[in-house]
């Protein structure tokens, strides 16, 4: 059995090196809502609790699935980076792609920082397109993890999502390669590829296109974050095959009982994947197993 762990949307703080000339635009407005509203509703205590309980789960591997920072500062990254030394997890045993916080204003994607500093966290086992980050795979025993950015500068005050034309076509390459035949393809994006939310600010906007995709070449399991909360849906795959498709609630998140800091581990053995959802309970200060799920 493979042991798969799913943390997404950890908004983790952290303001070293940075300088008044990094807050302009839509910085300015992110900056004042961690201030003013985030730091509220998003525990740095909880994060590091539910590390401890990530690392004494004994995972095989670990899949972050984006929104390491609030407004993309380097501080924010670096935070998430002893986070995963702490929990004691490395570039092999664990898988970070980016979120639409982490692609906060359009230097930073300019940049490639974030690629910079978690690279490692995506080193590719199967050649792709030599000049492009995203999609790549990892090969981990029986599982491919495919990882996808879907996380744009939006220019807006929208969180929306897109993968774009060019990687939607490297994608349907690298889910149809020989060597994934027979392994168990995870799909990680930050956005939801289905509609879950009414207001397309906050959305996928190329999920059509790319749930075209997917019925063409199939996958095992879509992982995504985003929406803070624990999410189920289905896309068909060749032959009208159900692909689960689940989202993970915030890992830092303060909220209710249903919403409060959690995070999935998948179960695959062979053909079966489980779903087991790991969440803080706040009487007794400790994370415990509050949902188990057959997915397929």
């Amino acid at each position: 059995m493979f042991r798969l762990g799913h943390v997404t949307d950890p908004h983790f703080r952290g303001w070293e090196g940075a300088r008044a000339g990094l807050f302009t635009g839509k910085r300015v407005i992110g900056a004042v809502n961690l201030v003013v509203n985030r730091r509220r509703r998003h525990k740095m205590e909880l994060l590091a609790a539910l590390g401890q309980d990530v690392r004494a789960q004994g995972l095989d591997h670990l899949a972050l699935t984006g929104d390491l920072s609030n407004i993309s500062l380097e501080g924010e990254w670096q935070a998430a980076l002893r986070w995963l030394a702490e929990a004691e997890f490395g570039p092999e045993t664990a898988t970070v792609i980016p979120g639409n916080h982490d692609a906060y204003v359009p230097d930073v994607m300019e940049s490639g920082r974030f690629e910079q500093l978690f690279g490692a966290f995506q080193s590719a086992d199967l050649p792709l397109d030599a000049g492009a980050a995203y999609p790549f795979v990892r090969l981990r025993g029986q599982v491919a993890l495919v990882g996808v950015t879907s996380s744009v500068p939006t220019g807006d005050l929208g969180a929306w999502g897109q993968v774009g034309a060019a990687q939607l076509g490297r994608l349907a390459a690298a889910l149809a390669a020989p060597a994934l035949r027979g392994k168990t393809r995870v799909v990680l994006i930050h956005h939801p590829p289905v509609l879950l939310k009414g207001d397309e600010s906050r959305n996928l906007k190329d999920r059509r296109a790319l749930a075209d995709l997917l019925a063409g070449t199939g996958a095992e399991l879509v992982l995504h974050g985003h929406d803070h909360r624990d999410q189920r849906a289905t896309l068909a795959g060749p032959g009208g095959h159900a692909i689960p498709i689940v989202g993970a609630g915030s890992a830092s998140y303060t909220g209710g009982a249903d919403r409060r800091a959690r995070y999935n581990i998948y179960e695959i053995d062979g053909c079966g994947i489980t779903v087991v959802t790991r969440a803080h309970d706040e009487a007794s200060d400790t994370f415990r197993e509050v949902r188990r799920e057959k997915l397929v």
